[in-house]
């Protein structure tokens, strides 16, 4: 991990922090673009409930964000983006 900062930039990917998104914009990357929640926790809270990840990853970039349980919002928009050429 490169950095972690709080993801409040909007983008035609989703919400991204302010240093993904300059990435994003002024070095676009290359190839295909996938989306994918990972199959394991990456993190607990200190209720011990998991905390997933969701990945945007092309062939020479990843933006990997952190999700707590109970963050709703974001189980709609991962139905919304599968994957992308």
């Amino acid at each position: 991990m490169e950095h972690q900062c709080a993801e409040d930039q909007a983008t035609p990917y989703g919400m991204v922090c302010p240093q993904c998104k300059r990435r994003l914009y002024t070095k676009p990357p290359q190839g295909n673009l996938m989306s994918f929640w990972e199959s394991q926790p990456v993190a607990f809270t200190l209720e011990r409930e998991p905390c997933f990840a969701y990945s945007l990853m092309w062939e020479d970039y990843r933006v990997r964000s952190i999700h707590l349980p109970d963050q709703e919002a974001t189980a709609r928009e991962s139905s919304e983006i599968e994957s992308h050429s």
